[in-house]
């Protein structure tokens, strides 16, 4: 007999936090009573959603229960079913996925009224209703005088039972749950929980049955990883090699920790994919977020990501997802390795450390044969859409080659339309030239009189690099010049040359390619007076000096339309042209360069529209090193300046015309688009 005055006691409280509140979100909750019907060897299993009446139902034909089975197995909390005689295995053979026996608790944390009704083969109907605030009013008036329990309100049973099943009516359901719930995405969360849906267990979503293309991602899949076989079939956008899908099996056997586990092995089966993009993967709903792997054990989500425990650097966690079931986790003659809210497993463990040991080193494979893939496929597609970058690669050096698919590498995962990819292509290239030369840099020292010839070469290859370069400097300019033109057109060129084209004289003169300010010269000029007492020095708002390689450069933008006599502007810039001279005379270093004066204007100065008045008073400038030239004029000689210079260069440098052909190649079919 026991006469101890200890005595240990449980409170209705504990409810709390064994699941009115511990579950996340509907699939989760939803997920429990799927499990339950698969414990109880049902073959279909139909999940109702009524978004107007707030209520969800779901029905299975499972064995059902009598009076004693829901007194001892569903309202008994913490029920461990797998403790029964032949409870290892249900009548078909299943593994059961339940365990703690707390699952139907999670119903309450989506809804506050929850009725079941159930019926066992032969046996007369059994039907309740839990009510939420009832049982917390249990726990808010509990005492140790009092019984621990609580009485649900029997009700009718209703007549959607054939011969046995059983089905839970979930009722006042909480808004913040329903309001985002929809049959589409309660079937694809449904499918992402499960992997034991087929033809001995379907389940059904207001009339449409759940089946693993409802998972929704399979064909995000660039390469797959799988551990067993049948994963890789759902993949319909696998890169190819020779024409077949890129998947590879791996090993899903691996070492023990536990001595006496069978074989000495741990078995896995599933897969780990890499998206295409890291974007393929991002939801704004974080329960759609693919970016994981989930551990799934007896078929059902034990632990919903596990990506998340490994850091392995650079990027490349970001491209995957998969699945992992890992049965070994759920013995039934082993201590319980999930957590009390059924979605996560326990660190500690000797076994998921073994798995997360495993996966480590997996991990870090796939990441590497990742890379190399990407890599050549990046040159593959690479070379497939563009031959002359074919020709190109092919000639060269074997030992360069590797740097060059890690270069197409990149610009493949590049999210970029095809136009934009070719002139990626194209500047790949040249950066790859440029890196040539670098290479051989470091072999100069080793040229001599006997290898004179390799030396030549070298300056010129290094020469068509640097002509190439320039090209594109030009074509980037002629980008700018365009754009000059569409603001002229705009009325708005003023304003944007205010901005621009101080600090850019090439498009006065591609020989002035370098404009530097010297900030010591131009403050000492800003205080040279002038002759109106109102004006602080020669630099206004609209006059800048500039030094270039051969000159010094004052240039005056004129706003307004109004015309102005050529001699009103010689005048001006003649005073400017005096105050610099005078200035620059004062430091050596500085003289000797010719002084240049730039006045441009809206329109051309009164009588200039006729050619012989503008071309003598030009003549008469040019000795005092001034010009005048309306912003139209100046656009179009600095186009017509840098188109010839690329018409005179595009059929003598042979590096050039393949930069060319490879950015304006199209395909044949292609129609000239």
């Amino acid at each position: 007999m026991n006469d101890s005055r200890y005595v240990m006691s449980i409170s209705l409280n504990v409810l709390n936090h064994m699941g009115l509140h511990l579950y996340s979100n509907t699939p989760a909750v939803l997920a429990e009573a799927i499990a339950n019907a698969w414990d109880a060897d049902a073959s279909e299993v139909d999940v109702n959603l009524d978004t107007e009446t707030k209520t969800i139902s779901v029905k299975d034909d499972g064995v059902g229960m009598d009076l004693a089975d829901v007194n001892k197995k569903f309202l008994y909390v913490g029920y461990r079913k797998r403790d029964e005689k032949g409870g290892l295995r249900t009548p078909k053979g299943r593994k059961p996925m339940g365990r703690k026996g707390i699952g139907k608790l999670s119903l309450f944390s989506i809804a506050n009224r929850i009725s079941v009704h159930t019926k066992k083969d032969g046996g007369r109907p059994e039907a309740f209703l839990m009510d939420a605030d009832r049982l917390k009013a249990a726990i808010e008036r509990e005492d140790p005088s009092m019984a621990k329990e609580y009485a649900p309100e029997p009700i009718v049973c209703c007549d959607d039972i054939a011969e046995h099943g059983t089905i839970l009516k979930i009722d006042k359901l909480k808004k913040s749950r329903i309001n985002k719930l929809t049959i589409a995405g309660l079937k694809k969360r449904i499918a992402r929980r499960f992997s034991v849906l087929g033809d001995d267990f379907r389940v059904i979503v207001n009339g449409e049955e759940v089946t693993f293309q409802d998972r929704d991602y399979f064909h995000k899949a660039r390469f797959i990883f799988q551990y067993g076989e049948g994963y890789a079939k759902h993949c319909v956008n696998l890169d190819k090699d020779g024409g077949l899908p890129m998947s590879y099996d791996r090993p899903n056997r691996f070492n023990k920790d536990v001595q006496e586990d069978e074989g000495g092995l741990h078995i896995i089966n599933g897969w780990i994919a890499i998206a295409r993009h890291s974007n393929d993967l991002d939801s704004e709903n974080l329960e759609d977020n693919l970016n994981k792997i989930a551990i799934v054990v007896r078929g059902k989500v034990a632990q919903e990501d596990i990506l998340q425990d490994f850091r392995l650097g650079g990027m490349i966690t970001k491209y995957m997802f998969g699945e992992i079931n890992a049965d070994f986790l759920d013995e039934d003659n082993k201590d319980d390795i999930a957590t009390s809210s059924r979605q996560s497993i326990s660190e500690d463990d000797p076994r998921f450390a073994a798995l997360k040991a495993f996966l480590r080193a997996e991990l870090k494979h796939i990441w590497t044969r990742t890379n190399k893939l990407k890599a050549k496929k990046g040159l593959d597609n690479a070379l497939r859409e563009n031959p002359p970058l074919k020709e190109w690669y092919e000639s060269l050096p074997k030992s360069f080659r590797p740097r060059a698919k890690r270069i197409f590498a990149e610009i493949d995962k590049a999210n970029i339309d095809e136009d934009s990819k070719k002139d990626f292509y194209a500047n790949g290239v040249l950066a790859f030239e440029r890196l040539k030369m670098d290479v051989a840099v470091d072999v100069l020292d080793t040229i001599d009189e006997s290898n004179l010839e390799r030396f030549l070469k070298f300056l010129a290859d290094l020469d068509a690099i640097e002509a190439v370069r320039y090209r594109e400097i030009v074509n980037e300019r002629l980008k700018v010049i365009r754009k000059l033109h569409q603001s002229v057109e705009e009325n708005t060129l003023e304003r944007v040359l205010q901005k621009y084209i101080f600090n850019h004289l090439w498009l006065l003169d591609p020989a002035w390619e370098r404009a530097t300010e010297y900030a010591n010269m131009e403050k000492r000029i800003q205080a040279v007076p002038l002759e109106e007492p109102s004006k602080k020095g020669i630099l206004r708002t609209d006059i800048r000096y500039r030094r270039v390689a051969a000159a010094h450069v004052i240039l005056e933008l004129k706003r307004g339309s109004k015309r102005l006599a050529k001699t009103a502007i010689e005048a001006q810039l003649t005073k400017y042209i005096l105050a610099v001279e005078t200035e620059l005379g004062k430091d050596p270093k500085q003289s000797g360069l010719p002084i240049e004066g730039v006045c441009l204007v809206r329109k051309l100065p009164k009588g200039w529209d006729n050619l012989t008045v503008r071309s003598r008073e030009e003549n008469s400038l040019r000795p005092l090193g001034i010009r005048i030239m309306t912003y139209d004029e100046l656009i179009n000689n600095a186009y017509s300046s840098y188109a010839k210079f690329l018409e005179a260069t595009s059929t003598t440098e042979k590096l050039s015309e393949l930069i060319d052909s490879i950015r304006n190649y199209k395909p044949e079919n292609s129609g000239g688009k």
